[in-house]
């Protein structure tokens, strides 16, 4: 709440509560990697995040990023169509003809926080869930780093450094080479695709 309410009022501004926002999210994916029921909170939390939902409450993140890449087809992707006529982003996201360049400035906003507050590395933690093995926490971690990797090129060259996603890359590249779900790999894919994107890369 403290992280939403912030990035609405103050997006450029340094926050104490934000920063205490994303350490609590940190912190909450670390416990997630040793306790099942802080676990499932944590997964629901980040996929929210992503800012898709239904109408009818249905997390949405997930489908929309494999739909993107093309993942989703036949019956599945009709029934997502359905679902997503009415798709709303966060309600901090005003939904009028701007929706998507409201959304994309959300995301943006929203990766920043994640990648420069907090006493805690957000990256750090995300490379350590990709690394545990749990496939849950494997998979909603994917996600997240789909879309928050999708806004970087848009970022100010100075701000983020590539090499500050190196331990992270390494872990896409692995989950591509030796991941035994199709999912899992199309997520990092996309992932590693959006990296590639960002100024300065190649």
């Amino acid at each position: 709440m403290n992280l939403s309410w912030n990035l609405q009022v103050e997006p450029q501004k340094y926050s104490i509560y934000r920063e205490e926002a994303v350490d609590a999210i940190t912190e909450a994916m670390e416990s997630s990697l040793s306790d099942e029921k802080v676990r499932g909170k944590c997964c629901r939390a980040l996929l929210i995040l992503g800012g898709r939902f239904s109408f009818a409450g249905k997390l949405m993140t997930e489908d929309w990023i494999l739909k993107q890449a093309g993942f989703l087809d036949g019956p599945e992707s009709d029934a997502l169509d359905k679902e997503t006529d009415n798709v709303q982003a966060d309600d901090n996201i005003p939904s009028d003809g701007d929706e998507v360049e409201a959304r994309e400035e959300w995301l943006t906003n929203l990766s920043a926080s994640l990648l420069g507050d907090g006493k805690k590395s957000f990256l750090e933690m995300l490379s350590r869930c990709l690394g545990s093995g749990k496939v849950d926490v494997v998979r909603v971690c994917l996600t997240t780093v789909a879309w928050l990797s999708s806004t970087l090129p848009s970022f100010p060259d100075a701000e983020f450094q590539l090499s500050a996603f190196s331990a992270l890359i390494s872990r896409l590249k692995q989950i591509l080479e030796n991941g035994e779900r199709i999912e899992h790999k199309i997520l990092a894919s996309m992932s590693l695709l959006n990296f590639s994107k960002i100024p300065g890369s190649c």
